[in-house]
């Protein structure tokens, strides 16, 4: 009765997850499958760099090619393949402005503007102080201690001046 058996549990979870493959526009066959999302940032990514040229003065300087095809390639391989965090870089940074943008300072896991710097204890608070001493030096103190009790008794007993003998 103690023995445990392990039982596989089949199901179709995977048969529906797949990813989508454009493989021909128009009627016209594209030599390799390509995904709607490469596609999407492929464009955005000319897009962006297109805006730059109209800013950046040296972008000019930068061949054709490279501008147009390389640049907004790499930028889409980064966006579909990297992930920053376990998120696509997009909502990696999307999160990122949240969390700046966010506020900094909470009192009970709310947001306040200010936290009250003056803070009033009103019941009574012990605390506890942790010392290292010198055993010998304090067996020393100890024994002045003593001494200087000692001292102050005798000059009871035989007045201010003490006891000439």
């Amino acid at each position: 009765m103690s023995e445990r058996k392990e039982v596989i549990l089949r199901t179709y979870k995977n048969v529906w997850k797949f990813e989508r493959e454009v493989y021909s526009v128009e009627g016209i066959k594209l030599l390799i499958p390509v995904k709607p999302n490469e596609v999407l940032y492929f464009i955005v990514s000319v897009i962006i760099t297109f805006l730059l040229v109209k800013f950046i003065p040296f972008m000019n300087r930068i061949p054709f090619f490279l501008r147009a095809i390389a640049i907004p390639y790499g930028i889409m391989k980064f966006l579909t393949k990297q992930k920053l965090d376990g998120k696509l870089p997009h909502k990696f940074f999307i999160d990122f402005i949240i969390y700046k943008l966010s506020p900094k300072k909470y009192e009970k896991f709310r947001p306040v503007e200010e936290l009250r710097n003056n803070i009033k204890l009103t019941t009574t608070t012990a605390f506890r102080i942790t010392a290292f001493f010198n055993k010998t030096d304090e067996i020393l103190r100890k024994n002045i201690k003593s001494n200087k009790t000692k001292c102050k008794s005798k000059l009871k007993l035989f007045g201010r001046r003490g006891v000439n003998v």
